[in-house]
């Protein structure tokens, strides 16, 4: 069997492939993997860490260059799959599965989308008609009308939840002795909480450790006692979290799963205006498990510093929360979403197929 992945614009349209590839191999250990990835370094480099062969093409973007751009990216995958010969096409939204997915419904590949957010993006609207079905990460996920839905959950890496918070102090330098705080803006870091952190890491650090994501070409500040910053981990990230009393994020839907995954209670700051407000959504979602708290960006810096006083003193209404955060992953997303992709790519009849 032969699968082709696309997705590009963030580590969060490429890490969901990765979980739904590992799933695969323990069901097909001789299937072949190749993705379309977009031309961002830090994809093409995270594809390279998990052995996955990529190849990557210019993010089309809104402008006078697009159609430039969308043709040499068509004939880009164009020639991909006459070279590789997909069985089927696992397409993770961004702009750019969408020459993927035309040139696929050309070619007559099937085609598998999955929706990680709880707003169906633009590429995903796009490209829905042409799948045999869409998965989504949520329940009710909007915008997907009249197209063939089955809710799965979001697929997580295996290794998210196997690591070791002895490796993540020694990765860190911490000792252990105080709560920890993760700070985690995605893949490309927020301004927004890099600059409340910095603004009250005195009085933060009175409180807890602090572990400090800031994203590439965001600068924290400079390592010291009890604060550890890092511009972007990969193999380390699982041990962090295992570390983690408590986290500070952006409201993407990998972020959120990792975080919900491993149990870890989360404020939730969503990045708004963007994208449907997908994140605005995905927050206020993931705030009914009970597991997170959302804050409005233009709230935080006030409330930041009492909230994690409050969470990190009610020990046990922390632990509670930690509890309820699990409920709101799904550990078997991956595996549902290689069952169906194998279904699809022999034409077999999908079972739990319902309209939203």
């Amino acid at each position: 069997m032969k699968i082709l992945f696309a997705g590009g614009g963030s580590i969060g349209h490429i890490a969901p492939c990765v979980a739904v590839w590992r799933s695969l191999q323990t069901i097909v250990p001789s299937a072949e993997s190749l993705t379309i990835c977009s031309d961002r370094p830090a994809e093409q480099a995270f594809l390279s860490k998990e052995s996955m062969p990529s190849i990557a093409i210019p993010l089309p973007r809104r402008s006078l260059s697009l159609p430039f751009t969308f043709w040499k990216d068509y004939r880009i995958a164009r020639a991909a799959m006459e070279s590789f010969r997909p069985d089927v096409i696992f397409c993770k939204g961004g702009a750019v599965s969408v020459p993927v997915t035309l040139t696929a419904r050309a070619a007559k590949i099937p085609i598998v989308i999955h929706e990680s957010d709880a707003i169906a993006g633009r590429a995903t609207r796009i490209t829905a008609p042409f799948a045999q079905i869409v998965c989504t990460g949520f329940p009710h996920t909007a915008g997907l009308r009249g197209i063939r839905v089955l809710n799965t959950g979001n697929p997580v890496r295996p290794q998210i939840v196997q690591g070791r918070r002895e490796e993540g102090l020694r990765i860190t330098g911490l000792s252990g002795e105080r709560p920890i705080l993760l700070v985690c803006g995605g893949s490309q870091g927020s301004q927004a909480l890099n600059t409340c952190v910095l603004s009250h890491l005195r009085n933060l650090l009175s409180l807890c450790d602090v572990i400090h994501l800031t994203g590439e070409g965001k600068a924290g500040a400079a390592p010291q006692d009890g604060y550890w910053p890092s511009p972007f981990v990969q193999e380390e990230l699982s041990h962090l979290y295992a570390a983690s009393d408590l986290a500070l994020s952006r409201g993407g839907a990998v972020t959120l799963s990792d975080l919900a995954a491993n149990g870890i209670p989360t404020i939730v700051v969503a990045l708004r205006g963007l994208a449907q407000d997908h994140q605005e959504l995905n927050a206020l979602e993931a705030a009914k498990s009970g597991g997170c708290i959302a804050v409005e960006q233009e709230e935080l810096s006030a409330q930041f510093l009492p909230l994690v006083h409050r969470l990190l003193q009610e020990r046990a209404e922390l632990q509670r929360m930690s509890t309820r955060f699990r409920t709101f992953s799904h550990p078997d997303a991956a595996q549902k979403i290689a069952h169906i992709l194998l279904q699809t790519a022999t034409g077999a009849v999908l079972d739990e197929v319902v309209a939203p």
